[in-house]
């Protein structure tokens, strides 16, 4: 069945304030203790921070790049850009550096000698560490993967951003402004979509803008798709995603407050023994009941067995074996125990091999 749009679609995410700013507050931190220790050629500069949006369904088809506007660029007035440009190389030299100038654009290479001058790992890695941003003339972006290889695409993380250029010699700058001022939002063909939004060297005030910015972007373009939103999170390079947004699953109710949960759980645990009071760390097994009705210490039972032989402590002050519950069986004692016993016996075992 073909993806139907659907105004109403995603409709209902509303991602709480709150909840984005802590995200990003924590991604920041974790990222500057990363830094605090790390080389200095991979400063916190070279963090990038995403928006992951996780989808109900995989897409039958993956969608066009589609430009989404950004409050504070994620590349500031230094940065330079190079321009992957047709063949001949020549003629869009002079429309980009000569005939329509955008700040920040430095170089514009063809397809062809891109082919012939970068052809080794070693050549990649020079070009992609020579500019910040790649852009590319949307007739060749399909090319791109294949000349660049994963150099850009996977271990750089600088895949060409496509601008639509025209033949008529229109001026291209702002189609340009609008790639190195934006970020790319594409459907792929798989469950998640990833939008990079800031680097952890911009203030938070401005990681919050952009993120909100493209968060709502987002919605309105899966929605035009028909694509249902599941979830969104926020990760930067290499660190763990951080949930700020769930859609809850068809019959699963409202998320658990585990707080009241384990309340909940101990109060009844405590009115089917008959005790009162009783916390948690206790329900869990500071204590267990044996079989003759005896309550024995797990701290006592672990001593004993790592000391092997050594008299189990009592656990009532009393000196009372008995449990409170009431039991009326016959007192057993800790030596005429099985396990104590055994212990004894291979304690005398070593003792003689060892004489």
């Amino acid at each position: 069945m073909a993806e139907a749009s659907d105004a109403a679609v995603n409709s209902d995410v509303k991602v709480k304030k709150s909840a984005l700013e802590k995200a990003i507050r924590a991604i920041l931190q974790v990222v500057a203790k990363k830094s605090a220790n790390a080389n200095p050629l991979f400063a916190e500069a070279a963090e990038t921070i995403y928006i992951q949006l996780a989808l109900a369904k995989i897409p039958e088809k993956p969608g066009k790049t589609t430009m989404i506007p950004l409050p504070h660029p994620l590349y500031g007035e230094k940065a330079e850009a190079c321009f992957i440009s047709k063949t001949p190389q020549k003629k869009y030299k002079e429309l980009l550096l000569q005939k329509h100038t955008v700040p920040g654009l430095t170089k514009v290479i063809g397809v062809e000698k891109l082919r012939k001058k970068y052809k080794d790992l070693a050549q990649k890695r020079t070009l992609a560490d020579a500019f910040d941003l790649f852009l590319c003339d949307k007739r060749v972006i399909e090319m791109m993967p294949q000349i660049l290889g994963n150099v850009f695409y996977k271990h750089k993380l600088k895949a060409p951003v496509p601008v639509p250029l025209k033949e008529n010699g229109e001026d291209p700058a702002k189609e340009i402004r609008k790639a190195i001022g934006g970020t790319k939002f594409r459907v792929v063909q798989g469950r998640s979509v990833g939008v990079r939004f800031g680097r952890c060297s911009m203030a938070e005030e401005e990681l919050f803008a952009n993120a909100k910015a493209v968060i709502s972007a987002s919605i309105k373009l899966l929605g035009s798709r028909g694509l249902l939103l599941q979830a969104i999170t926020i990760q930067a390079t290499n660190t763990i995603a951080l949930p700020i947004w769930r859609r809850v699953a068809p019959g699963e109710g409202a998320p658990v407050n585990l707080k009241k949960w384990r309340e909940q759980n101990a109060s009844s645990a405590a009115s089917d023994t008959g005790a009162s009071g009783i916390s948690d760390s206790e329900i869990t097994g500071s204590e267990i009941i044996s079989d003759a009705g005896e309550t024995l210490s797990t701290r006592d039972s672990m001593s004993e067995v790592e000391t092997a032989g050594e008299t189990m402590s009592e656990v009532d002050p009393s000196g009372e074996s008995l449990s409170e519950m009431g039991s009326e069986s016959e007192v057993v004692t800790k030596e005429d125990l099985p396990l104590v016993q055994g212990l004894k016996k291979k304690k005398r075992k070593r003792m003689a091999t060892n004489a």
